[in-house]
């Protein structure tokens, strides 16, 4: 082996060895937060009312649509006697 082949294999060497202490390093971290976060805290007293911090109504910017009927009845004004072939266009 050349000695530029041992430094490039040395280097990838290295890069990994750094690669894996960090990711250690990280999880051990998110490891301790969420040990944190789940010791049981103490009790806080509310600072609203239930009924101020849920809120009941809708807000102005939501409109109900209404749900459309697939099959309404045809009036007796409105029907036709049409007949259509296959191929014109709409037929199927």
């Amino acid at each position: 082996m050349s000695p530029l082949d041992m430094l490039i294999f040395t280097f990838f060497i290295l890069v990994t060895i750094k690669a894996v202490t960090t990711s250690i390093d990280y999880w051990k971290d998110v490891d301790d937060e969420l040990a944190e976060e789940s010791a049981p805290k103490k009790s806080v007293r509310p600072a609203a009312s239930l009924s101020r911090t849920v809120r009941t109504g809708r807000p102005s910017s939501v409109r109900v649509t209404p749900i459309k009927r697939v099959n309404t009845p045809v009036t007796a004004s409105a029907s036709h006697n049409r007949q259509y072939h296959l191929k014109d266009k709409g037929a199927a």
